[in-house]
């Protein structure tokens, strides 16, 4: 037998001590720590099937645009109550605001695209997100189809990108509003960061009426 020498035999007594004192404690943690293991495998388990079903329900509505008999608005309405926090969300919701424009539901039309935007708005600090850029553009359209240009303005003017479509949609509700300066510069600014031809002639076209 291996003849423990005084330190060996100290340190022994000192653990034995320790777990006399704490055995429950690290039992409590092992406990914990493999329930941690088992309830994350559970969280992804579940967010995989979440991702799934959200996206055969996006593939549904999907479908349903080519099919009279599937009625869009429940199907992008059940996406929006299950599954609010996903882009499907966003896409669908975009999709419901054009239905609104076609039936000239303004209204209905800006409460979609408002609530897009206050998902988004500030999400990525100055970076550039597309769905709300895209939502406040249209938002803005809205409002100056809805005679509310002023409203368009501000949430124009609270856009951290403004893009050539955004300077465009400015100078419109500024034309508007009869602010042809202000309209006639935004109009310039746009110019300057267009990069297709057609808008090009259209901006032109709207800078020529303001000179009239």
């Amino acid at each position: 037998m291996v003849k423990l020498s005084s330190t060996e035999e100290e340190n022994t007594e000192f653990l034995s001590s320790l777990w006399d004192k704490y055995k429950y404690l690290i039992l409590l943690s092992l406990v914990l720590l493999g329930a941690g293991i088992f309830g994350w495998e559970s969280w992804s388990q579940n967010r995989l099937s979440n991702l799934q079903d959200s996206a055969d329900m996006y593939e549904s509505f999907v479908n349903s645009l080519n099919d009279d008999d599937l009625d869009q608005k429940v199907l992008a309405d059940q996406i929006i109550k299950k599954y609010p926090n996903t882009l499907y969300a966003d896409l669908v919701t975009f999709h419901l605001a054009k239905i609104s424009v076609e039936e000239e539901d303004l209204n209905k039309a800006e409460e979609h695209l408002m609530w897009i935007l206050q998902r988004h708005d500030s999400k990525w600090g100055s970076d550039f997100d597309p769905i709300e850029a895209t939502a406040r553009l249209r938002l803005a359209r809205v409002l100056i189809a809805n005679d509310n240009s002023n409203k368009a303005l501000e949430i124009i003017n609270e856009s951290e990108n403004m893009s050539s479509s955004l300077h465009e949609v400015k100078g419109d509700a500024e034309e508007k509003l009869g602010s042809y300066a202000e309209a006639k510069l935004s109009y310039l600014k746009a110019l300057e960061s267009n990069q297709s031809q057609s808008v090009e002639a259209i901006l032109k076209m709207k800078l020529a009426n303001l000179d009239i």
